[in-house]
């Protein structure tokens, strides 16, 4: 039952932080779904045609006026998914860019985080497949939420002390029954085969929750969830 009152109310819950009308938490809260939700947005305006430099531009545009003009105080809980209200916020951005390029300003001087336009470029490489620009933003989100995951799972090993078993067992996380056997493992790992099984169906299992807590953000309501779900892993696979 605690666990899922927690998962209930953890869901939207930076997004409601950060459109408080001022003070340093909301602040706090709109830089970490900055860091959370810029590259997925680099990336489309790069799709749809804008350079490098211009795409880290129209980001930093977009995500700084959030900040300046409290728009996430309009967001609902019960009207729909995060990143719908990012990607229409951000063709508004753009198109509103390209009528007053010359008076394009980068909220203030105020930076809300710092783009790194390299790195986002070297973490999906860039393609000239006929994907839409939405379709590949929405490609991008779903990789973004899955390495948000993965960082959380390294970070609960870490506390743990058990560094070492997730960088063993994680290349073998999500991918079936591939690659060496529990035994092979457990040689590497200093454990044996019957704690590897263990091991990895628990390291299995905690991946999955964590990546329903990162999916209910990011929606409605718990209903959601699963169709949300299946529909990001369905875009990564698809």
């Amino acid at each position: 039952m605690s666990e899922q009152v927690a998962f209930v109310t953890t869901r939207w819950s930076r997004v409601m932080q950060a459109g408080e009308a001022d003070g340093a938490k909301a602040h706090e809260a709109l830089a970490s779904l900055c860091q959370d939700y810029w590259r997925p947005l680099f990336h489309f305006a790069r799709r749809c045609g804008a350079t490098p430099e211009e795409a880290q531009d129209l980001t930093q545009g977009y995500l700084c006026e959030l900040l300046e003009y409290n728009s996430i105080a309009r967001v609902e809980r019960g009207r729909g998914r995060f990143r719908t209200f990012l990607m229409a916020g951000f063709q508004k951005h753009m198109r509103n860019a390209e009528r007053h390029r010359s008076a394009l300003k980068r909220g203030g001087g105020q930076v809300v985080i710092s783009l790194d336009a390299a790195a986002a470029a070297g973490w999906l490489p860039e393609s000239s497949d006929p994907e839409t620009p939405e379709r590949h933003f929405e490609r991008n989100w779903a990789l973004s939420l899955l390495d948000r995951v993965m960082l959380r799972l390294r970070s609960e090993y870490e506390r743990a002390a058990r560094l070492p078993v997730f960088e063993t067992l994680q290349p073998y996380l999500t991918g079936g029954d591939r690659g060496p056997g529990h035994a092979e493992l457990g040689r590497l790992a200093g454990m044996s085969e019957a704690a590897v099984a263990t091991a990895l169906h628990r390291m299995r299992r905690r991946y999955g929750e964590l990546l329903r807590e990162e999916v209910a953000e990011t929606v409605a309501g718990p209903d959601e969830v699963e169709d949300e779900l299946r529909y990001l892993l369905r875009v990564i696979g698809g």
